[in-house]
């Protein structure tokens, strides 16, 4: 029980299971609403579908949990509050529970063979060269908008590994529209790494790295807009290649009102950077990192497949 208990309480903390479920799901959604075909891949089964649904799930599982390992020696320093920082989980323990998830991983993947199975190893693999920061983990550390693009290019490749589970194909067989989104995932992604990291002026703290501190609140929110912008023209590009017959502006309205809320909350904050907005700013990145998938998921059913 008292297992139970902790690994309880680290979920709640650094791995919220019902914001993440509705994260993912919304993730998931639109991912796979892009890549489908009517006429072109059979219609996949709710097995298929389930199986694959936590088999991401797990995937931003085992980041997270990567990253908490990748992290601990900053932590205990820095973030001593933190589950492993402060002792609730050994670090012996949270590693042979990280195994556990990734074998779960691969037995999931393996119950669908070809092609989910190498999708999610190419998916893996890269996971796992996150995890040794590539190898010049050093150099790339103090180089925060470049660390931060090159982990959160895991979204696109997720995206595939939902084309893979979707349509039952490799990634070859994705056509030009899943690709673009997917490009456009990894622009999403880091609209909320970078969100999240911006600060108030009495919010940043000594030794911890943030865009507001190294580019100013102005050069973090502009640097956040260009990716808000690059992912909406991505998904622009998307539906207009695939969805050319039914693309009106009801398709595309969605996500430019999300997409303009974060622009707003952004001017807001860097406007005024004070705690009330700074943490306005953070709290409408988090929902674009949920809405923005929501709506162009519920958008494409609707106006195309329903």
């Amino acid at each position: 029980m008292l297992f139970i208990k902790r690994w309880c309480q680290f979920l709640k903390e650094r791995h919220e299971p019902f914001g993440i479920t509705l994260m993912v799901g919304s993730f998931f959604a639109a991912s796979a609403f892009m890549a489908y075909q009517p006429g072109v891949h059979a219609p996949p089964c709710w097995r298929r579908l389930s199986i694959g649904f936590a088999l991401v799930w797990l995937i931003f599982l085992h980041m997270r949990m990567f990253d908490e390992v990748k992290d601990y020696q900053v932590d205990r320093e820095h973030n001593p509050e933190r589950p492993l920082a402060r002792g609730l989980i050994s670090v012996g323990e949270f590693s042979a529970m990280t195994m556990i998830c990734l074998a779960v991983e691969m037995a999931l993947a393996k119950i669908m063979a070809w092609p989910m199975f190498p999708a999610y190893i190419m998916v893996l693999c890269f996971t796992l060269l996150m995890r040794m920061e590539f190898f010049v983990g050093d150099w790339m550390r103090p180089k925060l908008e470049l660390y931060a693009i090159t982990h959160t290019f895991s979204a696109a490749m997720i995206s595939l590994l939902i084309h893979s589970i979707v349509c039952f194909s490799d990634a070859a067989g994705a056509d030009r529209a899943t690709l673009l989104f997917a490009l456009g995932n990894w622009f999403v992604f880091n609209v909320f790494e970078f969100g999240r990291k911006t600060f108030a002026h009495e919010e940043e703290r000594a030794g911890v790295d943030s865009y507001s501190g190294r580019l100013k609140p102005w050069g973090a929110v502009l640097l956040l807009l260009v990716n808000v912008f690059a992912a909406y023209c991505a998904f622009f590009l998307a539906v207009g290649s695939k969805f050319s017959s039914v693309a009106d502006w009801r398709l595309f309205a969605p996500a430019a009102v999300i997409s303009l809320l974060t622009a707003v909350a952004g001017a807001i904050y860097a406007s005024s950077p004070v705690a009330a907005n700074a943490k306005l700013y953070r709290g409408i990145v988090t929902l674009y990192l949920l809405a923005y998938p929501a709506s162009i998921a519920i958008s494409i059913y609707l106006l195309v497949y329903r």
